[in-house]
């Protein structure tokens, strides 16, 4: 309770006052009706809700026979959200969507220890980041930092805009970074958008961010089809990403990373992939063909080139699988190939489009 405000020790009915709060605390009525009830009587603005309380409360005690510690009454000890009991705190926090309880974790230790209870899970985290601003997407909610006219940076949280004369990119990873160090972090759908030129791309994920923990399956996608990185990438990139934990886990991965025929040992474990290959060099499409047909959870996939080479055209890759190939001008050509020791077999469609070769390959049982 709050010390009365000026208001009623100054008036000069404040006796009147009192013996009406006097009568509404011998009326045992609860203190909020005889809030209304007082206010009917002497209006709405003669006094708030906290004096009021302060005096019917003293007057309660009065009456019981209690001591009157004036003191106490008007300084008492206050309460925080912290005084409530833990079960109560879990019981709120667990009616909180994911996103409100990232935010309430940052409050202090407490609140960050009793939201932790709650394994947080996510259905869609997407994260984009350019050189002028960096955005993520937390479920149906946005975010996002980014330089404005003025040289500043503008911070859009929820519906509130908060402006600071610093790096959006640090400033909005000041955000972004606890939601992803949360333990027994789980997203459905997670998505990184880095564009072209950014200077910020190896600062994106500056904590550890694994699939370790996943099990096999739970990963069910890897897109980088928005990011070129067939030309910037090099040997020793592609061959690290394939030694990635999140890429051993994926059921399905889409980019336009160049494809070598070796490659493709590492790729048993996908249902489905979409790739460019080498164009440089000769492509054996039978062996293509061959490790493929060894593939378990196999379904399709999709191989694209670049024509503009002798020799890679949609006749060419036809006859090096085996396939029966018409006369006259194609627009696709369709081959089946009997899988060994299988009922199975791949299905393969070349398309010849205005500068490339499609290969399109689909697993029939």
């Amino acid at each position: 309770m709050e010390q009365p405000s000026a208001i009623i020790k100054n008036t000069e009915d404040h006796l009147k006052i009192y013996i009406l709060i006097l009568n509404e605390v011998l009326g045992k009525k609860p203190i909020f009706h005889s809030y209304l009830n007082f206010c009917k009587l002497v209006g709405e603005d003669t006094m708030n809700y906290p004096d009021f309380e302060f005096w019917y409360y003293r007057f309660y005690r009065l009456y019981r026979g209690e001591l009157d510690d004036c003191d106490q009454i008007i300084n008492p000890v206050r309460k925080t959200i912290m005084d409530m009991p833990v079960s109560l705190m879990y019981k709120i926090t667990e009616n909180l969507d994911t996103v409100e309880r990232t935010y309430l974790r940052s409050m202090n230790k407490c609140l960050k220890d009793i939201v932790d209870c709650h394994p947080p899970s996510f259905d869609v985290i997407e994260t984009s980041t350019d050189n002028k601003s960096l955005n993520w997407k937390l479920n149906n909610k946005s975010f996002s930092c980014g330089l404005n006219d003025y040289g500043s940076c503008s911070l859009k949280i929820l519906d509130s805009t908060i402006i600071r004369n610093e790096c959006y990119f640090k400033k909005g990873m000041e955000y972004l970074s606890p939601v992803l160090k949360m333990p027994n972090l789980k997203v459905n759908h997670l998505t990184l958008n880095i564009m072209n030129g950014c200077t910020y791309l190896n600062d994106l994920l500056p904590i550890p961010f694994h699939a370790k923990t996943m099990n096999p399956g739970e990963l069910e996608s890897i897109d980088f089809s928005n990011y070129d990185i067939g030309y910037t990438a090099t040997r020793e990139d592609v061959l690290e990403f394939y030694e990635t934990e999140q890429f051993k886990q994926a059921n399905r991965v889409e980019s336009n990373i160049y494809l070598y025929e070796i490659d493709l040992i590492k790729f048993s474990h996908l249902k489905t992939f979409k790739f460019r290959l080498n164009f440089r060099e000769l492509v054996d499409f039978q062996m293509i063909r061959d490790m493929i047909s060894t593939f378990e959870n196999f379904e399709s996939c999709e191989l694209k080139s670049i024509n503009n080479r002798d020799g890679f055209d949609m006749r060419t890759v036809a006859e090096d699988l085996g396939a029966e190939i018409p006369f006259g001008p194609l627009k696709t050509i369709t081959h089946r190939y009997q899988t060994p020791k299988s009922k199975n077999h791949l299905e393969f469609k070349i398309e010849e489009e205005e500068s490339s070769c499609l290969i399109k390959i689909v697993k029939v049982r």
